[in-house]
C-alpha cells in the first residue's frame, strides 16, 4: 500500500462526496492534524481507520479494495 496514493484516492473521494478534513476528522474522531498526515502520505491508515472511512463513506468491498489495496503503476509514475 502506497501510503501517498491512498492519500490521494481519499481526497478525492472527500471532493465528491463534498466532506471537508475537518467534518471527516470528527467522524474518525482523530485530530485534523494527524489526518492531514494519512491524506500526504506521511503517515499509513491503520486498520480501524480504514474500517471506519469505508463504513464513512458507505463504500462496497471492491470499492474498499481499490481505494486501499489497488497498485496502479501509472500513479506510481506520476509520484
Amino acid at each position: 500500500m502506497n501510503a501517498k496514493i491512498v492519500g490521494k484516492r481519499i481526497k478525492e473521494l472527500m471532493e465528491k462526496k463534498c466532506i471537508t478534513l475537518e467534518q471527516l476528522s470528527k467522524q474518525m474522531n482523530i485530530v485534523e492534524e494527524e489526518l492531514n498526515k494519512k491524506l500526504e502520505g506521511k503517515e499509513e491508515f491503520y486498520i480501524g481507520e480504514m474500517a471506519q472511512i469505508k463504513e464513512i463513506f458507505q463504500l462496497q468491498l471492491k470499492e474498499f479494495d481499490e481505494l486501499f489495496f489497488k497498485e496502479d503503476k501509472e500513479e506510481d509514475n506520476n509520484n
